[in-house]
């Protein structure tokens, strides 16, 4: 037996279960385990970024300006030249 995959998907009318990503198997038969995922598991997207940027402030994380990112962007562009 190979190693398992890891996907999530939607269960559709009890029986078909449309997953959220291709998988390189093609037509075979396979085991599916199921684990229902509740909306508490998931937390709104607005809630991480507050949590991410209450961290970086906490940390001291200064964020890079828009001039050094475009100096660092220009810099990158350049060596692929070489």
């Amino acid at each position: 037996m190979g190693a398992p995959y890891v996907v999530t998907g939607t269960l559709t009318n009890g029986r078909l279960v449309e997953l959220d990503e291709a998988l390189p198997l093609g037509d075979t038969k396979v085991r599916v385990s199921i684990e229902p995922i509740t909306a508490s598991n998931v937390r709104p997207v607005r809630e991480v970024i507050a949590e991410i940027r209450k961290e970086q402030q906490e940390s001291g994380y200064v964020a890079p300006t828009r001039e050094e990112v475009d100096r660092y962007l220009a810099d990158e562009r350049a060596s692929w030249d070489r």
